[in-house]
């Protein structure tokens, strides 16, 4: 995917210029971290309006999708599938707007389901992705609603596949041998339950540190599975 810079959207002269095909760029949240989308076409208009009224251009907040005031990057390109920016601390709820209003949703499910590698809980994930983009009301275009903002609680417990820190460093191979394709010592968590490390861990950032593991599916999984009649067993207890 492309990760061109977007263009400039504005002009002093009240018009808005071309808008990117992709609608949604990346923005900085201004407080906490994370990547957030801007949906740049009610960013056009805004400006547009601002250079018709009183208040100038940059007086213009920026609020993602999801309601974060937020700082546009337009060097880092549009928000969408396989931007480097995007692979860590990627906002859940703003990812799920756009993927409803771009009609990615498969594509939505398979990025954090692939977490899991093949692990039960991971199937069970999906089942509940599907289930509630059945049932829950859908919100207004290109904004958070029910629908997104349950989709983004599920997908924040998303169990993750783990390994020890020798295989994060060099590779199953190296750490256990070369006939081993996955380290012996790997679990499927939910970090988003999880203690893990914050920046002060430096680059071990974001790894969970002992403390407080907590096994995928954890009770926000179970819960939802329960609420939309998926039968639990055999996604518990085979991680």
């Amino acid at each position: 995917m492309s990760t061109e810079p977007l263009p400039p959207l504005g002009s002093p002269h009240g018009d808005v210029r071309h808008i990117s095909a992709h609608r949604f760029g990346i923005a900085a949240g201004m407080s906490g971290w994370g990547w957030h989308a801007v949906d740049l076409e009610a960013m056009g208009r805004r400006l547009a309006e601002a250079n018709n009224e009183i208040a100038k251009p940059v007086d213009v907040e920026v609020f993602s999708v999801c309601g974060a005031r937020s700082h546009l990057v337009r060097k880092l390109g549009a928000f969408t599938y396989g931007s480097r920016w995007l692979e860590r601390l990627r906002c859940e709820r703003c990812s799920w707007v756009a993927a409803i209003n771009r009609g990615t949703v498969e594509q939505e499910i398979d990025l954090y389901t692939a977490e899991s590698g093949d692990a039960p809980s991971g199937h069970l994930l999906r089942h509940i992705f599907t289930a509630i983009l059945a049932d829950a009301p859908p919100g207004q275009e290109a904004e958070a609603g029910h629908r997104s903002d349950l989709l983004a609680h599920a997908a924040r417990h998303r169990p993750v596949i783990t390994a020890c820190e020798t295989c994060i460093e060099e590779g199953s191979a190296a750490a256990h041998g070369p006939h081993m394709a996955q380290c012996p010592q790997a679990a499927v968590l939910c970090e988003e339950c999880s203690f893990t490390a914050g920046s002060w861990a430096g680059e071990w950032q974001g790894v969970t540190t002992g403390e407080c593991v907590v096994a995928a599916p954890c009770s926000v999984l179970t819960a939802l599975g329960e609420y939309y009649g998926i039968p639990l067993t055999g996604w518990e207890g085979r991680r």
